[in-house]
Formats: C-alpha cells, structure tokens, sequence
C-alpha cells in the first residue's frame, strides 16, 4: 500500500481496499461516492439447476459488501451517506451488506443512460444503473427537490479504457447531492480511472481514493494533475 499521486485536492493510494481503509482516520470524510465491482456473474446467478450460483452464492458476495461498508462507515461523520453503484442483480446483495454493516438504506436512484445496452435473448435490453444511497444517522439531504431518477446520457465509447467507465458528470452531480461542504472530503474506495476524484475537483471538494491496480493509478494521477478538469466520461 502506498499513496501513489497527490496534490492539494486528492490523495490517490495503490493498494486493496480492505487493506488501505483501515489506515485512514476515523470520523473524517465527510461521503463515500464509489463504484464497486460488481462481482456477481450474470451467468452464475441465473443458471438453472447449477450446482453454483443462486440465492446463496449471492449471499456469501454481501459478506463482502458488508466489510467495506464497515470500513468505510468507521471514517465517516456521523452527518454523512454512502453512495454506491450497482445493478438489478446486486441489489439484494447490497441491501442484505447495509443490514450487517448497520447502515440505513434510505434511497434508491435509477442512473437512466438515456442509451439502450445489449442484452441477452431472454433479457429486456438495460437502459439503467443502481446507486443505493447508505446514510448515518445525522444525515439530511440537503436537496428536497431531487427525485430519485438521474438520466445523464452516456454511450458505448470508454475515454479511459476502463471498462466499468463512468461520466464525470454524473459523479458530479451526486457529489453535489451529498451537500458536502466545500473543502470537504469524499472518499472512493474503488477509483478505477479516478472519476471520483475529477468530480470532486470540478464541485470543488477534497478527495481520497484507493485503487488496487496500478495501471488505472496511472490513468488516475494523470487526469488528476491536469490544470483544467472537464466533465467528461470517466
């Protein structure tokens, strides 16, 4: 575990989450934004009579979930949420975390792509992402008029590589709905290509990430260190 780049706005470390977020001090961040892999295999869950998958090859993935969220839950403030993304088939697996972690699941928002993905032949093509919102208790959304649907158009094309690319503009905006202080700090623990930590610098925030693997530190450090941010897919 090292910290890999940092400036005056963000502290990139190189290491497993697990490892990494036990390090940081407690009661400090002020939001958690993330996008954790999704490691539930479309295949896994949903074939018929497989001695794999099913109900409790999901259950044993909240064990998971449910250790990050620990973690990242002991350096938040008590005023503070947890946003992190999914998709239909993590949701149970999400929810079941939150319980055994003790965070409240108080919202759920529908990412709508505004552009239809590929599907399977029994499958209805997916237009949207999950992000189940995770809150202490002095949590207060500070934005009453936001309902729970944010359509933010994003298309095949990966500007990074990353495969699990996300616009910059949507980060932005859910950093925005966290209501987190300017100067505050937010916290990724699974950076990827570090769109977080672009977001949190166009809304004017404070970042920490975590990435395990080096070559997206790379990605990272180097959008990060660019005088002029944009919001672009990330």
């Amino acid at each position: 575990m090292s910290v890999y780049y940092s400036d005056d706005r963000v502290t990139l470390h190189l290491g497993d989450a697990l490892d990494v977020l036990p390090t940081l001090t407690a009661g400090t961040i002020d939001h958690v934004v993330t996008d954790p892999p999704y490691i539930l295999q479309a295949g896994s869950s949903a074939r018929r009579g497989s001695k794999t998958g099913g109900w409790a090859d999901m259950m044993n993935a909240s064990y998971w979930y449910a250790e990050w969220y620990r973690q990242c839950s002991r350096t938040l403030k008590h005023t503070s949420s947890l946003w992190t993304f999914g998709n239909w088939r993590t949701i149970p697996v999400m929810m079941r975390a939150a319980i055994d972690s003790d965070l409240a699941a108080a919202s759920l928002l529908v990412w709508d792509k505004d552009w239809i993905g590929p599907a399977g032949p029994q499958q209805l093509r997916s237009q949207h992402e999950v992000c189940l919102v995770l809150t202490r208790e002095g949590f207060r959304q500070p934005d009453r008029s936001q309902g729970d649907v944010l359509r933010v158009k994003v298309g095949s094309y990966k500007p990074t590589g990353h495969p699990a690319e996300k616009p910059a503009r949507l980060f932005r905006r859910i950093v925005e709905l966290t209501g987190c202080p300017p100067g505050g700090l937010v916290l990724d623990p699974f950076a990827g290509s570090g769109t977080t930590g672009v977001a949190a610098k166009l809304a004017g925030v404070r970042s920490v990430l975590i990435e395990s693997e080096e070559r997206w530190c790379e990605v990272a450090a180097r959008r990060l260190s660019q005088d002029v941010l944009a919001d672009e897919p990330a």
